[in-house]
């Protein structure tokens, strides 16, 4: 018996976690002023070594991620050519069927056309409602110009992929702690903090500015020769 509770014990231990490794301080910002380190931080998406990503947690529903949306557009464009932007639905609700249209568009390569449109269809023309059903939001997608219906509608079937990609949602969220939208998430070890559009972003490019730095290499101190 008594081995048998050792057996269980040494199985338990080895399925716990172990410490969350905290990401390091990014030297000239303030924690809690400029940004948030995440434990154990990681790409939601894999990178080229060198990349940084940048990732905004979004709904269709949230009115602050629709004003956000072209200050957001107008910012990356000001962004170096080693830092990514990507998007990703928030994972409050597994069922969403924004979440599920978003993922569906995004594996028919159908963002760039249908992103803007999607926040316009839900807080400007009331194409969408905000709890609009799947069926509603899939006859909205595939009656966008541009979109290919075949892939959209594939990628929709396909219930396993959906699944995978709603499950590293939830999770990367969950890691990051993340408690409303918008919100932006730098190399996956950053929560940007802001009081308004503009100071998030401009917060944003300061932590990308000081994780670049932080990886150029330090100057070698030429020696002097000896006389």
């Amino acid at each position: 018996m008594r081995k048998l509770i050792l057996v269980l014990t040494l199985l338990l231990t080895a399925a716990l976690p172990v410490h969350a490794q905290k990401a390091p301080a990014l030297p000239g910002l303030a924690e809690g002023v400029e940004y948030t380190a995440i434990k154990d931080g990681k790409p939601f998406r894999p990178q080229v070594p060198g990349k940084i990503e940048v990732v905004e947690i979004f709904s269709y529903g949230c009115p602050h991620c629709a004003h956000m949306q072209p200050k957001l557009e107008a910012w990356q464009a000001t962004l170096p050519k080693s830092v990514t932007v990507s998007y990703m639905p928030a994972a409050f609700n597994m069922d969403d069927p924004f979440m599920l249209g978003y993922f569906a568009a995004d594996a028919a390569r159908a963002v760039p056309l249908t992103h803007h449109r999607m926040f316009a269809a839900v807080h400007e023309t009331g194409e969408l409602a905000r709890n609009a059903t799947l069926a509603q939001v899939t006859a909205f997608y595939l009656r966008l110009p541009g979109i290919n219906a075949k892939a959209f509608n594939a990628a929709l079937a396909d219930k396993a992929s959906m699944r995978r990609k709603m499950l590293a949602a939830r999770e990367f969220q969950m890691r990051s702690e993340l408690q409303g939208t918008p919100a932006l998430v730098v190399d996956g070890r950053y929560l940007v903090k802001g009081d308004s559009y503009d100071s998030y972003l401009a917060n944003a490019r300061k932590v990308i500015d000081a994780i670049t730095a932080s990886r150029k290499p330090a100057a070698s101190v030429p020696t002097k020769p000896r006389s």
